[in-house]
């Protein structure tokens, strides 16, 4: 598992990298990436536990059903 976490690492940083600051959510990362779900959460979970990426609720307006989560690059104040 730690190194199917590593090989994405760097694919799901540049991925969200790209997207700005809304974000990308599991299903946009998969299919930007072409990886399967289990294996972009795992890295994901990974990246918010070490404070890289943040977590937070896409809410669409007019949408309905839950609000997914949307993961983008956490911009830390130097």
């Amino acid at each position: 598992m730690l190194e199917q976490v590593e090989q994405y690492r760097p694919h799901v940083i540049a991925a969200l990298t790209d997207a700005g600051p809304q974000g990308r959510t599991v299903k946009e990362l998969c299919g930007t990436l072409g990886a399967g779900e289990q294996a972009i959460r795992r890295c994901l979970a990974a990246l918010v536990l070490t404070g890289v990426v943040r977590e937070s609720a896409r809410y669409t307006p007019g949408a309905r059903g839950a609000v997914p989560r949307a993961y983008s690059i956490n911009v830390r104040d130097a």
